[in-house]
């Protein structure tokens, strides 16, 4: 069968971003220190339902071995002209199918999910885990208090994720922002 016609089988809902949070360590600073604020979101719908043993054995036997999540996470100033303070740039997430000797894994054909930092890859344990190493995504970024300036500051935090095209899946992307949150420089 050819990879048009297998394309065709699958029948996956739209892919959007779900729990996009910005979560500040602390909502008052100094503006000598260091704003710490974690970015957290979900990818749900057709990518995540598509991420499965099934459709891994699939994948792995069409010689397509390799999931690639592009993402770009940004803070910046709320507001419709709000300046990007920090960006974390592209980075790529792979998921990995591999044909696996581990016993102690459910099925022959497995997924290793390499994270964009450049860390060994992770060995999930069970499908669920899988996909939350894979498709949830938390982000620290650092700002300094001098850069957000005096006084009482409101953040957002925007995403923009892609992926392309696969045996199973077509390319597609989604993109999300936060709620603002507000930060005091004192």
């Amino acid at each position: 069968m050819s990879l048009m016609n297998r394309r065709s089988e699958y029948s996956w809902g739209p892919t959007s971003l779900s729990d996009l949070k910005l979560i500040p360590e602390s909502r008052e600073c100094k503006l000598d220190e260091i704003v710490k604020i974690h970015l957290g979101f979900r990818v749900v719908g057709g990518l995540r339902e598509s991420f499965i043993p099934d459709v891994w054995t699939v994948a792995w036997e069409d010689n397509d071995k390799l999931a690639r999540l592009a993402m770009t996470a940004s803070i910046r100033k709320a507001g419709a002209l709000g300046k990007v303070l920090v960006t974390t740039g592209k980075e790529v997430r792979r998921g990995k199918f591999y044909w696996s000797r581990d016993p102690d894994l459910p099925y022959r054909i497995w997924a290793a999910i390499i994270h964009e930092d450049g860390s060994a890859p992770i060995i999930p344990t069970s499908v669920e885990d899988a996909k939350s190493k894979y498709l949830d995504v938390v982000k620290a970024f650092e700002v300094p208090a001098s850069k957000l300036g005096r006084g009482k500051v409101k953040l957002s935090g925007s995403v923009d994720i892609s992926w392309g095209r696969r045996s199973y899946l077509e390319k597609g992307s989604a993109s999300g922002k936060t709620d603002a949150v507000q930060i005091t420089v004192t």
